[in-house]
C-alpha cells in the first residue's frame, strides 16, 4: 500500500521513517535496490525543507513532475536511467493515486 492511498499528506518524520523501513526495491529494475543511505539521500535532496513539516500529495506530484522534466533535459543516457529509477521508485512508494498523473 502506498503512502498517499489513504492520506492526503504525511509528516516529514513519518515519510523519512517510511523510507528507512522500505526495502528499496526498484520496480521493473530486476534485482536492483536502493540502499538505506541512498533512500535517505533521496528524501533529503528531493523533499528538502522547502516543503515544511508536512508533505502533501500535491508536493509529491510536483517533485515527480520536476524529475520527469529533468529527465527530458538530461543529455547523458546513464543519468536518464538513474532519474527514471527514482521516478519508478517514488511512484511505487506513493501508491496508486500517484501513478495516475
Amino acid at each position: 500500500m502506498g503512502i498517499f492511498d489513504k492520506k492526503r499528506e504525511i509528516s516529514r518524520k513519518d515519510f523519512k521513517g517510511r523510507l528507512q523501513r522500505d526495502r528499496g526495491r526498484i520496480p521493473q529494475g530486476g534485482a536492483r535496490r536502493y540502499q538505506r543511505k541512498e533512500r535517505e539521500k533521496i528524501a533529503k535532496d528531493l523533499f528538502g525543507p522547502k516543503f515544511g513539516s508536512r508533505i502533501s500529495k500535491q508536493d509529491y506530484k510536483r517533485v515527480l513532475r520536476g524529475l520527469r522534466e529533468k529527465k527530458r533535459t538530461e543529455k547523458k543516457y546513464s543519468e536518464k536511467e538513474k532519474i527514471e529509477d527514482r521516478i519508478k521508485y517514488l511512484e511505487e512508494l506513493g501508491g496508486r493515486s500517484i501513478k495516475n498523473i
